[in-house]
């Protein structure tokens, strides 16, 4: 049987940097804990901030006609 997981693209955040520089219309979630997102200096211009934990309701906010990618730890 075939999971969800593989079914999912992973991209290398150089990947992800490219493809934002070439203007793809997609969308940056940022899953990080809080903990993670604080000690980064890393923020993805234009994510949408969704922390582990509070995806309840959250996943609405995201269009469904775009790619979706998620930065994660």
């Amino acid at each position: 049987m075939q999971s969800q997981q593989d079914n999912i693209e992973r991209i290398t955040s150089e990947e992800l940097k490219t493809r934002v520089d070439r203007g793809e219309d997609l969308v940056i979630v940022d899953a990080r804990s809080q903990v993670s997102f604080d000690a980064s200096n890393i923020r993805p211009k234009g994510a949408v901030r969704i922390a582990p934990g509070t995806t309840n309701g959250e996943m609405d906010r995201l269009p469904r006609n775009k790619l979706v990618v998620t930065v994660c730890t």
